[in-house]
């Protein structure tokens, strides 16, 4: 359900009451699991934000870079997107997510991002650009809790696999 407009007209044609239900569908179901996330974030890898994640990145064929910006409380500020790639790439400036911390002024930020092919194992870039972005966040003094990898209704997590 995640799937684009473009993409459900390619599947189902002129079907427009029915790909109309369908985002419609998906909306009320983001919006329903947006509130089920806890006011604040105990663990980057709390279960009803697992589950917030899976619901809307799990199923998307291109590799997809978001970004979960948090208060001092580890409250959630802002849930952005940076970018969508290839089923097994995407390319993300890490100046771009610092620059949005900034202007939001968060404390701490959770990297997010998808695996389309089901691999839950962090790639060599993965870790490259994770380490990255932890390296520019302790110049900023905003923390980097995590970077979670959801592929379909499995994920893994840096902090987990003790990368970060």
């Amino acid at each position: 359900m995640s799937e684009s407009e473009e993409a459900l007209r390619r599947i189902l044609g002129a079907q427009e009451a029915v790909i109309n239900l369908l985002v419609a569908t998906e909306k009320l179901f983001m919006a329903q699991l947006q509130n089920e996330l806890p006011k604040k974030l105990v663990s980057a890898t709390d279960e009803k934000l697992i589950r917030y994640l899976q619901g809307s990145m799990g199923s998307l064929a291109t590799e997809t870079m978001r970004v979960l910006f948090l208060d001092n409380a580890n409250r959630l500020l802002n849930d952005q997107e940076f970018g969508n790639g290839s089923p097994r790439r995407i390319i993300v400036q890490p100046r771009c997510i610092l620059k949005r911390a900034l202007e939001l002024n968060s404390s701490a930020i959770i990297l997010v991002h998808n695996h389309p092919g089901g691999d839950m194992q962090p790639s060599q870039s993965d870790v490259k650009f994770t380490m990255l972005i932890k390296n520019l966040c302790r110049e900023l003094e905003i923390r980097l809790h995590d970077h979670i990898i959801i592929a379909g209704n499995n994920w893994s997590s840096f902090r987990k696999l003790r990368l970060l």
